[in-house]
């Protein structure tokens, strides 16, 4: 196995945006995932629907932390998402609980980067990710936050991978026997 660097990076232009737009979740199964080239996925195939959990601007965050054990010769991927949801409600407590009860879940994540090939990533492609924290409540003032702030949390043995969509149309033709709502 070759451990030699293929090319290097450039800055490139200023048009970059932090953040992440929506999270979508899968209730279902994947089967395939085919990458295009390394690291960007041209289609997944399998069973569900991935269900699109909107996001408000400036409150969630991906981050995935490269872990390197050289003791060991391992390196892993630690994944984690973490998302808000506003408002104390029925149907979001009911969402949160089936959503901590499930130990592989597979989410995309839309950024909102507008590059085309790096606007949706793939998490938890090989072991999932699962909800292993959370808060919910009332906030003290007026203008405190009324909700949710949840964690989910992942290992892998590869980076996430980037999904070939610009938009919500294109990631729909990515999917193969999934559908997204």
């Amino acid at each position: 196995m070759s451990c030699d660097i293929t090319s290097g990076f450039t800055l490139g232009c200023r048009d970059n945006t932090g953040g992440v737009k929506s999270i979508y979740i899968l209730s279902g199964s994947v089967t395939n995932v085919v990458d295009a080239s390394e690291g960007l996925i041209n289609a997944i195939t399998g069973s569900g629907t991935f269900y699109n959990f909107e996001l408000f601007r400036q409150t969630s965050d991906f981050t995935e932390e490269v872990a390197v054990t050289p003791e060991n010769g391992t390196v892993v991927y630690n994944q984690t998402m973490n998302a808000v949801f506003f408002k104390l409600q029925t149907s979001t407590r009911n969402q949160i609980k089936v959503l901590a009860q499930n130990p592989d879940i597979k989410m995309i994540v839309e950024t909102n980067n507008a590059d085309n090939t790096s606007k949706y990533l793939y998490v938890g492609e090989e072991y999932g990710v699962q909800l292993l924290t959370g808060t919910g409540g009332t906030g003290t003032l007026f203008s405190d936050r009324n909700g949710y702030a949840l964690t989910f949390t992942g290992v892998e043995p590869n980076p996430s991978s980037f999904i070939s969509a610009s938009n919500a149309t294109e990631l729909l033709a990515v999917m193969n026997g999934i559908t997204l709502a």
